[in-house]
């Protein structure tokens, strides 16, 4: 178990996550899948991990996002994932498993992260 007391999260997994807690009023929605980021060391042991949201909006895809078919993640649509939109959350913002991405993709995300940070 991690310090929030969840299970093991690993690097490339799928949760709901509630962006925000605190209820504000914004633009965006408050409960969004999003992929766990960081690598699955920091996972086992922070309660702040690093998360990149993903949209089922396919109408307008930026050269930072990475396509998702749903066949390979376990979600209900085609999405993508918002490599600009890429933020730390507390553990305590999880709130379910949805799925998993698959090593070949997380290769293309993680090529998409060192592009987008210049790393």
């Amino acid at each position: 178990m991690n310090p929030g007391g969840m299970k093991l999260l690993r690097r490339g997994d799928i949760y709901l996550v509630n962006f925000r807690p605190d209820r504000r009023e914004g633009k965006a929605a408050q409960i969004h899948p999003a992929i766990i980021v960081s690598n699955n060391q920091v996972n086992a042991q922070a309660v702040l991990i690093q998360v990149m949201p993903i949209s089922s909006n396919l109408e307008r895809i930026f050269r930072s996002d990475v396509v998702l078919p749903n066949q390979r993640t376990e979600l209900k649509f085609d999405s993508r994932a918002q490599v600009e939109m890429t933020r730390a959350i507390h553990v305590s913002r999880l709130i379910k498993a949805l799925g998993f991405v698959p090593n070949d993709l997380m290769q293309i995300i993680d090529d998409r992260i060192r592009d987008h940070f210049n790393v």
